[in-house]
């Protein structure tokens, strides 16, 4: 790919005021005590409100059907998350009991092989169990397991650490588009239409991965959006394009500047990951081979050059 390099040292990125205030360390807490409530266990009958814990298995016709099965699976009693009847009929049960079910699948089921049919669930409750939120204090802090947090104070500072270090990477990130784009514009370089097409799919590939996570399909997308596969390409092309000439950018930043990359800064980042993802180093190396890693820790490297060689001026608050 042909290049000519402009200039990407001695730069300025004039970026917003970006700050954390005590609002977010507060909502930060709140968020924690919500997502971590207090379990109280509870005897007597089942009720409407109480979270069951059950085995369940669904009948037609005395045989089971598919998907009709789990084992102790907490259900929130009048949270409407199965089929209209099932809830109200476990209200009452005993821990230890056994119950039969006995109901229909609504008429517009999504299994048509169910959709308006009579079965029966049998049902075993284990236990039962409301929530309630936490209440902040020293107990509180220490039960979530962050590193060194034993106290309210610790809890703390360590949301403060956290909420400093997403204010310095956002503002490495607002800072370095700006500074990007001062290269892209003093750079010259012909993008090969095969690169950007490249570009393209993989976005492709991001986005119906993202929407398989919230169980939409592609096609489901472009049928709600009222676009064509070909419309939605033509729209990722422009963020494409600039996506291949910054990395030809930075390719070439990589060989006049002579960046290398480490066997060890390979074995750190590979460490890094596997932290992020719980998942052990072997099977990072298979997913992500060092031929892929490598480039983009280069990239990496040759961005913080340009963040480092230039000036970065944020506006004073209220600004």
């Amino acid at each position: 790919m042909d290049i000519v390099l402009g200039n990407y040292k001695g730069l300025k990125a004039n970026i917003p005021y970006i700050a954390y205030t005590e609002e977010d360390v507060n909502s930060q807490i709140a968020t924690l005590l919500s997502g971590n409530p207090v379990r109280e266990q509870k005897t007597g009958p089942l009720a409407m409100g109480d979270t069951a814990v059950i085995d369940y298995e669904g009948f037609k016709d005395g045989v089971a059907f598919e998907g009709g099965k789990a084992e102790k699976y907490p259900l929130g009693i009048g949270s409407g998350s199965f089929i209209p009847g099932f809830e109200e009929q476990l209200v009452g049960m005993e821990i230890g009991e056994d119950r039969d079910i006995n109901l229909s699948f609504p008429e517009q089921y999504h299994a048509p092989e169910l959709a308006g049919k009579a079965v029966v669930f049998k049902v075993k409750l284990h236990e039962i169990y409301n929530e309630k939120e936490a209440e902040l204090n020293d107990e509180f802090a220490a039960s979530l397991n962050f590193p060194e947090v034993q106290s309210v104070e610790d809890l703390k500072k360590y949301i403060n650490e956290y909420l400093e270090y997403q204010v310095e990477a956002r503002k490495a990130d607002v800072a370095r588009e700006k500074l990007y784009d001062q290269i892209l514009e003093s750079s010259s370089c012909l993008v090969p239409p095969q690169a950007v097409e490249t570009a393209v799919n993989m976005q492709l590939q991001q986005m119906a991965a993202s929407f398989a996570q919230q169980g939409v399909a592609m096609e489901q997308y472009l049928q709600m959006t009222g676009k064509t596969m070909d419309s939605l390409k033509d729209e990722l092309k422009p963020v494409a394009q600039k996506q291949v000439k910054l990395e030809a950018v930075l390719d070439e930043i990589i060989r006049v500047e002579n960046i290398t990359v480490s066997d060890e800064e390979m074995d750190e980042q590979y460490e890094l990951i596997s932290q992020k993802y719980g998942q052990p180093v072997d099977v990072v190396k298979q997913v992500l081979p060092k031929a892929q890693l490598k480039p983009d820790l280069l990239r990496m490297k040759a961005s913080q050059l340009i963040i480092d060689a230039a000036e970065i001026i944020m506006e004073e608050s209220g600004k």
